[in-house]
């Protein structure tokens, strides 16, 4: 929890302490909205032989916003109907799983259900991680009855308090340490699960 007067965070790495600095996302990036070919269900704007992705939600669900493998490609006439990112960006769901952040490791076309932050003036994971912790809170922009519906302009007025460069790669390194400490774990647990369901076969009759 952030100590609100001074504008720093309650936990702190050694040798940080200048207060962190309240800016708008729209001051930090410039936020574009991504686009679909439509009709989208049409076969002419997808092909299996080419390199260049097409984001869907579930891609993103299953691989819990880190993209290094898409299930659908766009042909070259899908790719001129998009907004295709060649090099690593840092994205946010606006549509369905509303507020997920997600990253590209892979070339691809941006489905209109997602915003880019192009040209940032941040670390893409010290913002990725903002805005995972962040996501809970876009439920506020929910009407009675309906689905949270966010959009561009919301993104870009949002407030965030962000630190230096040096300090936002602290930070962030620190948590793709746990993340990788995470995901080794569980792949140890998941070992040891298969290891115990083989020895329940052996071990009774």
């Amino acid at each position: 929890m952030s100590k609100d007067v001074k504008n720093v965070p309650a936990l702190r790495f050694k040798g940080y302490s200048d207060a962190w600095e309240k800016r708008k996302l729209g001051e930090l990036a410039n936020i574009r909205r991504g686009a679909s070919p439509r009709p989208i269900k049409s076969k002419k704007w997808f092909s299996q032989t080419s390199q260049v992705g097409w984001i869907r939600i579930s891609d993103v669900t299953e691989q819990n916003g880190r993209l290094h493998q898409v299930e659908q490609h766009l042909s070259d006439g899908g790719q001129k109907k998009t907004l295709v990112l060649k090099s690593k960006h840092l994205l946010l769901s606006i549509a369905a799983t509303v507020g997920k952040p997600v990253q590209n490791y892979i070339q691809v076309g941006v489905h209109d259900g997602f915003i880019v932050f192009m040209d940032p003036k941040f670390d893409l994971d010290f913002m990725f991680y903002f805005l995972e912790k962040y996501r809970p809170n876009w439920a506020r922009f929910r009407q009675p009855g309906s689905q949270i519906n966010i959009n561009s302009e919301l993104v870009r007025d949002l407030v965030v308090s962000i630190p230096t460069v040096h300090e936002q790669d602290a930070v962030a390194q620190f948590i793709i340490t746990l993340d990788n400490l995470i995901a080794a774990t569980q792949s140890r647990l998941s070992s040891l699960e298969l290891l115990k369901k083989a020895l329940l076969q052996d071990l009774f009759i």
